[in-house]
């Protein structure tokens, strides 16, 4: 009867995420309606021009965007007024309904999109794969959306599912916090976001495992060159996650000038991807003081910014930037506290702050406990992990007060929770004790708060959406 015998340990953290993620994440893909999470409309639009072939967005009488078949912009509508009101709701009736519109290609307008034209293709790789597929079938609308959205989950699911099984240690934290509600319902969207959480958890795995190898080879260095570079195309201002290759110890180099070069090279490949881009988001560019006065109102853009002018204002007005960043932090604390855990739709439907509590305990326990007794990490390379989680939440803080706030304002009004996902693994990090290492809690305690949180996000969902008051 040896064979009956049950042992937690048995668990795999791997598999037991990809099960777990697939399923639980399907469920809150479809459960989700269409353009329900913040911008996903002009994600949409932006995947789709992408699918075409169309690279860079157009440019055109003061105005961004793309040229989107009518039918597209049409199935849009039906869902806009779910957007921060609770009290509306839908019904998979009209979903079906809608889904019935056929894709004409032929008829098609120029459709404003500014905030997402300025990303790179990398950022919609499985969206825009899944849509040119799709188009090639004539299949309606709906289903292009549907469909990039169910690739853009599988997309997530394998890249973390890789990135747990090369990870040295904290395999059982990744796994919690990638299952956390807002990461698994941002996820299974059209955001950009998806790609760039992906990478860079694989980023960050990636490096900690050459941290613990033996040798640090040439196809090492090509594919951290690699990760490197589609990470700072998705999203510039995670890239400073390549700091985390100064763990590496020079030992595992053939020799210092070895070291040396291959750090260098590798830096250089990072920012230099970040100035390629950057250039290229600054010709695309347009402030809506510049915008054509007819579509700008109904464009994404908020009236009083303008990125070059507050850039300029910035540099001019000493330590300006850092009174806004301390401001903004306290001010928002509750905004990005609970976004990181889960604030579903456009930020209007969140989950109750005993839930938030009991989530932050559950993430501290795991993180303390989920040790490995023959990996440590010694307070030198705490402090890398510190000065790379500080510079990136910095960086996210100046692009929301460059793209999101008044000229010369003094706080940042939108630090969502989602963007420290890929920052948040370097935070639990620093409570990393390898003394710590009890097995028979982390995995029991992984699993059930798993199990429990999810089906409480899939309840708020189908509350939020399908439930009249």
């Amino acid at each position: 009867m040896r064979f009956l015998k049950f042992n937690i340990e048995d668990f795999k953290p791997d598999f037991f995420f990809i099960i777990f993620a697939s399923f639980f994440g399907l469920i809150i893909l479809l459960l989700t309606p269409p353009f329900q999470i913040p911008d996903e409309i002009n994600h949409f639009y932006r995947a789709y021009q992408i699918s075409e072939g169309n690279f860079i967005p157009v440019k055109q009488n003061n105005r961004l965007g793309g040229y989107i078949p009518t039918s597209i912009e049409k199935i849009t509508e039906p869902f806009l007024g779910l957007r921060c009101n609770t009290n509306e709701k839908t019904n998979y009736k009209t979903i079906f309904e809608i889904s019935k519109t056929p894709l004409n290609e032929t008829g098609k307008k120029f459709v404003d999109f500014p905030n997402t034209g300025i990303y790179s293709p990398i950022s919609y790789f499985p969206q825009s794969v899944s849509i040119l597929i799709l188009r090639k079938l004539n299949l309606p609308p709906l289903y292009l959306f549907y469909g990039a959205r169910i690739f853009a989950l599988l997309f997530w699911v394998f890249s973390i599912f890789y990135a747990i099984k090369i990870i040295p240690f904290y395999k059982w934290f990744f796994t919690l916090i990638a299952l956390l509600p807002m990461s698994l319902f941002i996820n299974t969207s059209m955001s950009a976001d998806v790609v760039t959480n992906s990478l860079s958890f694989i980023l960050i795995a990636h490096i900690l495992k050459l941290s613990y190898s033996d040798f640090f080879s040439i196809p090492s260095f090509v594919i951290t060159s690699i990760i490197i570079i589609l990470l700072a195309s998705a999203k510039l201002v995670y890239t400073p996650i390549v700091l985390l290759l100064l763990l590496i110890p020079k030992e595992n180099f053939y020799n210092k000038r070895t070291y040396y070069f291959q750090l260098i090279a590798l830096f250089i490949i990072s920012f230099g991807t970040v100035l390629f881009w950057s250039k290229i988001m600054n010709s695309l560019y347009i402030p809506y003081s510049m915008y054509n006065a007819q579509f700008r109102d109904t464009a994404t853009l908020i009236q009083c910014a303008d990125m070059h002018e507050q850039m300029q204002y910035i540099l001019s007005h000493g330590l300006y930037l850092f009174y806004v960043f301390v401001n903004s932090m306290k001010h928002s604390f509750d905004m990005y506290f609970q976004g990181y855990i889960g604030t579903f739709g456009w930020l209007d439907t969140s989950l109750p702050i005993w839930f938030i509590y009991l989530s932050y305990t559950i993430l501290f326990i795991v993180a303390l406990s989920d040790g490995c007794k023959s990996i440590s990490l010694k307070l030198n390379r705490k402090i890398i992990l510190f000065l790379c989680l500080l510079i990136i939440i910095s960086l996210v803080l100046l692009s929301q007060h460059l793209t999101w706030d008044c000229v010369g304002g003094d706080i940042i009004q939108t630090i969502q929770g989602r963007y420290f996902i890929p920052a948040f693994p370097l935070l639990f990090m620093l409570f990393y004790n390898s003394k710590f290492n009890n097995s028979k809690i982390v995995i029991p305690v992984v699993i059930v708060f798993s199990f429990f949180s999810l089906l409480f996000t899939i309840n708020t969902l189908y509350t939020r959406y399908y439930v009249y008051p």
